[in-house]
């Protein structure tokens, strides 16, 4: 089993390995927020604090997204996302519209 820490919501979550974070999301009432769910529009940027190391690899669409320092400091897109193992926390900007 994997964990999910949701920071802004102050959420712990246990998932299984390898669990698509948009699905968990779906599941949960947390307030990060998703758009295309494609990794084209940016909606779910999230900064990994920890564990990125458990975290699937960055997609095509992610690096495409993202800026280099954007990368460099943690940031992924939630919509990409799978936890593969292990424990990750995570944070995003305050609420954003749905």
């Amino acid at each position: 089993m994997a964990r999910i820490i949701f920071q802004p919501n102050n959420l712990t979550h246990d998932v299984e390995d390898g669990a698509r974070l948009i699905e968990v999301c779906d599941e949960l009432d947390v307030s990060l927020s998703f758009g295309c769910t494609e990794g084209t529009c940016g909606v779910c940027e999230l900064t990994v604090v920890r564990g990125m190391e458990n975290l699937s690899r960055l997609t095509e669409e992610e690096k495409d997204y993202l800026l280099e320092e954007d990368l460099e400091n943690g940031m992924r897109l939630g919509c990409q996302i799978k936890v593969r193992k292990g424990e990750v926390v995570l944070t995003w900007k305050g609420n954003r519209a749905k």
